[in-house]
């Protein structure tokens, strides 16, 4: 694993939302008096796409794209088309848009490489997923990248955020892409796993250990996934990678980043300081990094 220069920008706040100080300190209270009911209310909450329909984010299609929609179990999954040249899938986050990577779609059609972006079902243009407009999982992202590479191919590159990363990886795996022939872009990654979804889930409410044993099982069971099988940090990933991940992100922590970066053996992390979860897609340094990455350079 190598280190490249980051990006410094002046500090400014992470867009993610914590939750309000009574709120965070009723569920300090649960962990030792209610952990049954915080759980169940967590579990619950873990599936809602924040915001709520009238407020999601929705992108737009670049001029000169050509829009499509595909089936994505009983779901029509909205994407746009753009450019020409070698095949690179752009993945958002939890909560985000095609309109996320706009900055990096450009940069990368500028430079002579063909864009396929999509919203994930109940997500920016698409239609609502299996559970309705306002809940979906991670399973149903996985569930998009896997239709749109049934209908446009294997990538030459993959540039994802946040879940993003981690629904991409095991959509593009499912689909049989041979990861030796993708360079992959992870930004912000969410990693997965039972340390993944604790440390993401601490970022807006404290929820301690008795309530994590209780969470974790009514999770899987609405998923119905395993954490251990729904995790970046036990795949042994042979593709080039650029781990790109800011030193104060709060919902997804850099060591999370810089972990990935030491597993997998054709790895490299760009750390950044100041940008925080979402200001790195729109970073004018990082998106030249991420280009000449995707090129080789």
């Amino acid at each position: 694993m190598a280190q490249s220069s980051g990006a410094n920008e002046s500090p400014k706040k992470s867009t993610t939302v914590r939750a309000p100080w009574h709120l965070r300190a009723a569920f300090a209270a649960a962990e030792r008096f209610a952990p049954d009911p915080a759980a169940k209310y967590l579990s619950k909450m873990w599936f809602k796409i924040p915001g709520g329909l009238e407020r999601r984010l929705r992108g737009k299609a670049p001029a000169g794209s050509e829009v499509f929609t595909i089936d994505c179990e009983g779901t029509d999954v909205w994407g746009y088309d753009w450019g020409r040249g070698p095949l690179v899938y752009l993945v958002h986050g939890w909560g985000g848009c095609t309109g996320d990577l706009d900055f990096i779609a450009a940069g990368l059609v500028a430079n002579g490489y063909r864009v396929v972006a999509f919203d994930a079902p109940s997500h920016g243009n698409s239609g609502p997923g299996p559970w309705g407009e306002q809940f979906t999982s991670g399973v149903h992202l996985k569930d998009a990248m896997r239709v749109a590479v049934d209908k446009f191919g294997a990538p030459s590159a993959l540039v994802a955020h946040s879940l993003g990363c981690l629904t991409a990886v095991l959509g593009l795996r499912e689909s049989g892409v041979d990861f030796t022939k993708t360079r992959l872009v992870l930004m912000a990654p969410f990693v997965g796993g039972a340390r993944g979804f604790a440390d993401t889930l601490n970022s807006v409410v404290p929820a301690g250990p008795r309530i994590m044993e209780r969470f974790i099982p009514l999770v899987e069971d609405r998923a119905e996934v395993k954490l251990a099988d729904f995790s970046l940090l036990d795949e042994r990933v042979e593709s080039p990678a650029l781990i790109v991940h800011d030193e104060g992100d709060r919902p997804n922590p850099f060591s999370h980043g810089a972990g990935l970066a030491e597993a997998w053996p054709n790895a490299e992390l760009m750390a950044t300081t100041g940008l925080g979860h979402r200001k790195i897609l729109v970073s004018p340094a990082v998106n030249r990094r991420v280009t000449a990455f995707i090129k080789g350079d």
